[in-house]
């Protein structure tokens, strides 16, 4: 898979005096702000895919398969069935019947705090219940749902809810934020 990044970035030039630095401050924050929200175009097998959006859900090798596009949780790459997204064979979600998928994070507070982040189904479109105790929590956040209709032949629709991009979360007792990077 090839990937390039669109859209060029001008890197100010160093001023040649003190009074020139506020402006090349602005110009640095301005490189650094068009950095981050580059585009990322791909290519597999000689087709372009588009614009890659991270933590989405995407038609896998067959049909009934589907898997999540890689992204990451508090910097961390999530699993499915103990694989990682980023994995050279990404792991697939098998789909008989309608399937709601989640962004799970199990968070145990230290110093420093740490996280198990993994990619979470459901068969109900109730999420599932949070939990906290005295030294931990448990988060979910969702990404999508895979529409079944059994027929001939079964037919399958995704629908997004997350649009795309690298997730945080953060637990502040009863309450668990989420945010997109």
């Amino acid at each position: 898979m090839n990937f390039w990044l669109k859209g060029n970035v001008t890197i100010p030039a160093r001023p040649h005096t003190v009074g020139g630095l506020i402006g090349w401050a602005r110009g640095v924050n301005r490189a650094l702000t068009e950095l981050r929200d580059r585009k990322i175009e791909g290519k597999v097998a000689g087709q372009m895919v588009g614009t890659i959006k991270p933590l989405t859900i995407k038609s896998g090798t067959a049909a009934d398969k589907f898997q999540i596009v890689s992204g990451y949780v508090n910097f961390l790459m999530p699993t499915l069935s103990g694989t990682a997204l980023n994995n050279a064979t990404p792991p697939e979600i098998t789909v008989t019947a309608d399937v709601w998928v989640y962004a799970k994070a199990v968070g145990t507070f230290g110093s420093p705090d740490t996280y198990v982040m993994t990619i979470h189904t459901e068969s109900t479109n109730t999420p599932p219940t949070e939990e906290v105790s005295g030294s931990a929590f448990t988060s979910y956040f969702p990404l999508g749902m895979v529409d079944f209709t059994s027929g001939s032949p079964d037919t399958y629709q995704i629908a997004n809810f997350h649009s795309g991009g690298n997730l945080g979360v953060e637990s502040f007792g009863a309450i668990n934020l989420w945010w997109k990077k």
